[in-house]
């Protein structure tokens, strides 16, 4: 379906006409995948002046929310399918993260000259502050989240997104000027950047997941890798001491660990966690933070270790741990009834996500999972038995789960959350905890994981 729009431009435009050398954006481009990323890649591209064709696989009506933001911005959309002649008929194309860019449209392009960059290489063109960067398989949003709160305390003016929920791009439509940028970066961004160089780079772990879009877990883990690829030795990289042989960084490279101690880092001691840098030693209470976990750990190592390296002072670093109670859908307490705990951890799509929450619980736990399956393997989960009162299944992914997790562990199947959430309370008894952590994607059933986890909420609430 072809359809056209035209007006005034929708926002401020950018605030900057200069994108740095070697990026000359041309007359007409082309924006693949029309999701809250695409809505703002059209309307900067429009600010500037940019002849815009947006196309996208899905209808019209199934873009009804999109395509009312753009109301007033002039572009050509075709949706319903992609045609082979907008991919070859443009020179640059602009690829939203949702969109697969080993789609075969997207590989001719590639092939016949035309440059296919994503949204985060176009923003960070036009960004001269510093841009911290995270990414990870888990805890990247509550990194982000909680490093952006200890920034804003200190400097005011810090600007949060990235695949957090703003778009980087957005910082750059809007006219801001911010001290900093931090933006959690997923994989999907990073298949499609050219010279995005952030001062700090973040890699907070790499374990199985997208197994459905990538074709093996080294190519997952490249893209992940990707985030170092264009840093200099003026730069940042931290990273796990778990990770740190296995990189060729030019970075300036520093580990955070849970397992030992280092000379230069950050670490975990018993319930310390210290920062050790240039000869300083800082020394944290961890229970100074209400987020539970050896994972979470690992993630105030990582807010520690570059808040100490931009200079924040400790009582804003202490003020802000404090505060923070964790995001909707992380590990979220929902209530207690009969003795029995309700956590909803929505947010766990892959098996190791699911594997870090059972180790934050203390007493046996009914986990109920499933969802949409991403090409991982559950088997991690039966290794520790001994935890796992029952395990309830529903979703796409249920029968793959029970064959390769039922016969170590008690398991029952469900039709529908409900029916889960039921089934897990009949098993549940005074002490035990109901962890609603999936391992797998919301879209077999639901709109993304956040109405998933609203919908446990809700029912565990009921109760």
């Amino acid at each position: 379906m072809d359809e056209r729009n035209g007006g005034g431009v929708a926002g401020s435009g950018p605030r900057t006409p200069d994108p740095g050398p070697g990026l000359n954006i041309p007359d007409r481009v082309l924006v693949v995948g029309l999701g809250k990323t695409g809505v703002s890649l059209v309307k900067f591209l429009a600010g500037l002046g940019k002849q815009v064709t947006v196309t996208d696989v899905k209808s019209k009506e199934q873009l009804a929310s999109s395509l009312a933001e753009l109301n007033g911005t002039p572009y050509v959309g075709h949706f319903g399918s992609h045609s082979k002649d907008d991919f070859l008929d443009h020179q640059m194309i602009l690829v939203s993260p949702g969109v697969d860019s080993n789609l075969p449209l997207l590989l001719e392009a590639r092939a016949k000259g035309r440059r296919v960059i994503g949204e985060i290489e176009l923003a960070s063109r036009f960004i001269k502050e510093p841009i911290i960067a995270i990414t990870g398989t888990n805890g990247k949003t509550t990194t982000t989240t909680l490093l952006g709160q200890v920034f804003t305390a200190a400097f005011k003016d810090v600007f949060v997104g990235g695949n957090i929920g703003k778009p980087l791009i957005d910082y750059v439509l809007k006219g801001q000027k911010a001290r900093f940028v931090i933006a959690e970066i997923s994989s999907f961004q990073l298949e499609t950047i050219e010279t995005f160089r952030p001062h700090v780079a973040i890699l907070l772990n790499i374990t199985e997941d997208h197994l459905d879009r990538y074709t093996s877990f080294e190519k997952y883990a490249a893209a992940k890798w990707r985030l170092f690829e264009n840093q200099t030795s003026e730069d940042y990289a931290f990273l796990t001491a778990d990770l740190a042989g296995k990189n060729g960084l030019k970075a300036r490279s520093l580990c955070f660990s849970t397992q030992k101690s280092l000379t230069e880092g950050a670490f975990l001691d018993g319930e310390t966690l210290v920062v050790r840098l240039s000869g300083q030693e800082f020394r944290y209470r961890r229970d100074l933070s209400p987020l539970i976990g050896i994972h979470n750990s690992e993630n105030l190592l990582a807010v520690l270790l570059t808040s100490h390296i931009y200079g924040i002072d400790r009582p804003v670093i202490e003020q802000a741990l404090r505060k923070f109670k964790g995001l909707p859908h992380r590990m979220e307490f929902v209530r207690e009834k009969n003795g029995v705990r309700f956590y909803n951890d929505s947010k766990a799509t892959n098996v190791d996500a699911t594997r870090r929450a059972l180790e934050s619980i203390t007493g046996s736990v009914i986990l109920i999972a499933g969802g949409k399956d991403k090409g991982g393997s559950y088997k991690v989960i039966a290794e520790r038995p001994d935890s796992i009162k029952g395990l309830v299944l529903f979703g796409e992914a249920k029968e793959k789960i029970e064959k390769e997790l039922g016969a170590s562990l008690p398991t029952h199947m469900a039709a529908t959350l409900s029916e889960a959430v039921e089934r897990a309370f009949a098993i549940a008894g005074p002490g035990d905890t109901i962890l609603f952590s999936p391992m797998c994607s919301s879209f077999d059933m639901f709109k993304d994981y956040k109405d998933r986890g609203e919908k446990f909420r809700r029912i565990a609430e009921a109760l």
